[in-house]
């Protein structure tokens, strides 16, 4: 059970917070450190890779759809003694009031900020920045900073100086090396899974942990940790299994599912199993609740369309009365087709009258409350967020949502629903 965590923060997407978190988190594990790992807000890749840096599921943590009770939750159920929690975006940035941001999380979990400070093209006005943004942050102050793509020993010395003028510690100093990146896709970084999958991901983060090590004081960084807040049971917003026994669908093309919330089904006595559609397997025969959560069935149409069995297996779930969810990528394959970026249509499983295509691509995000307009697993509104680059092009049948974006304004309906199968584009985090 942790007792204490600390964010790794940056100014803009980019800045370097990802190669440290996974370089920090490795270097912990390797030493055998008590140590978790969180990522702020609702991606799922980059929890992914935290995950694969430490070992133990990472965890999510959303400043808008949990509230300070579920954050204190799922922060102190992390194992060992220290929460290392990887930002999103820049520090401040987020929704209107900062509904969202990294900042609103750290302020309320405690969690003292490592800034991570791209000093490419500047020197001592980094130090400025940081100060001056330290200053505007009273309940979660800037515990130190580590620079990244530092270019040589004298920007080092100016910038080190410049911080001790403002009284800010200096954590570490990252040179520049290109030959630690992390491949990109439409939708962030490449998975964890496909870097596993080719003998990659090992040796990009045993890499990132030596480029830690020999750059940053990992110490002292685990010595600023802040006490988090004793958790407040029970936690308004988990969301409670629909049923007992649960199948998910879990693969390279349906990997989208957040740690929390299996982490809280199987809490709450549920039994879960997995299958993969890409391998063409059913779910489990005495499931009551069947799980298709999103991520990439575009990059495998031509596997999923052979799925047969797969499909044969839902259809079958579907007559018995077994309770069928898809989102995003799940809610697409439940669909009768999806057009790939080739223009070709490749057929599904034909549970929801939709299709959907990649043709023409446009991008939907943003947090989300989905209101149920009939019965639904979990009652009231949900909270949740909508990141995807295809669309409906045919799409008929019982809209399952009601949807507002962030600010509370009226987005339409959202999804379908057809007996006991239903879908849509949104991810569910929690309950209201």
């Amino acid at each position: 059970m942790a007792r204490n965590g600390v964010m790794i923060a940056g100014l803009t997407s980019g800045s370097g917070k990802t190669l440290l978190t996974l370089g920090l988190l490795r270097a912990c594990a390797k030493r055998g450190l008590p140590v978790s790992a969180a990522k702020t807000g609702p991606d799922f890749i980059d929890a992914g890779f935290l995950t694969a840096a430490i070992g133990q599921p990472a965890v999510n943590l959303d400043g808008f759809a949990m509230s300070p009770r579920m954050l204190a939750q799922l922060a102190t159920n992390q194992p060992g003694e220290t929460v290392i929690v990887e930002a999103v975006m820049g520090l401040c940035d987020g929704g209107a009031g900062g509904v969202g941001s990294s900042v609103a999380v750290a302020a309320a979990l405690n969690l003292p900020i490592i800034l991570v400070l791209d000093v490419r093209h500047t020197a001592q006005t980094a130090a400025m920045l940081a100060a001056g943004l330290n200053k505007l942050l009273p309940k979660s102050p800037i515990a130190g900073v580590v620079l990244n793509h530092v270019a040589s020993p004298r920007h080092h010395a100016l910038i080190s100086a410049a911080l001790d003028d403002v009284q800010l510690p200096l954590l570490g100093a990252l040179p520049s090396d290109e030959t630690l990146q992390i491949p990109s896709r439409h939708l962030g970084l490449v998975q964890a899974g496909d870097l596993a999958d080719c003998g990659q991901l090992d040796p990009v983060l045993d890499n990132a942990a030596e480029f830690v090590e020999a750059h940053c004081d990992i110490a002292a960084i685990l010595r600023l940790a802040g006490a988090l807040p004793p958790p407040a049971a029970p936690a308004a917003g988990l969301l409670p299994p629909p049923a007992q026994n649960i199948a998910i669908a879990k693969d390279a093309a349906f990997g989208f599912c957040y740690a929390h919330m299996m982490q809280g089904w199987r809490h709450q006595g549920a039994r879960i199993t997995l299958f993969s559609p890409l391998n063409d397997e059913a779910p489990a025969a005495d499931a009551e609740f069947v799980f298709i959560p999103g991520g990439y069935p575009e990059l495998h149409l031509p596997a999923l369309t052979q799925a047969q069995t797969c499909f044969s297996g839902l259809r079958r779930a579907a007559a018995d009365g077994c309770l069928i969810y898809g989102e995003c990528g799940g809610f697409m394959m439940l669909g009768t087709a999806i057009t790939g970026a080739d223009g070709n249509a490749y057929k599904m499983a034909g549970l929801l009258d939709l299709h959907t295509s990649f043709a023409s691509p446009k991008r939907h995000l943003g947090y989300r409350r989905f209101t149920p307009k009939t019965k639904f697993f979990w009652p009231g509104t949900l909270l949740g967020h909508e990141f995807h680059y295809s669309s409906a092009v045919e799409q008929l049948g019982t809209a399952l949502f009601d949807a507002e974006d962030a600010s509370g304004a009226a987005l339409g309906e959202m999804g379908l629903l057809h007996d006991n199968v239903s879908g849509s584009y949104g991810h569910i985090i929690a309950m209201v």
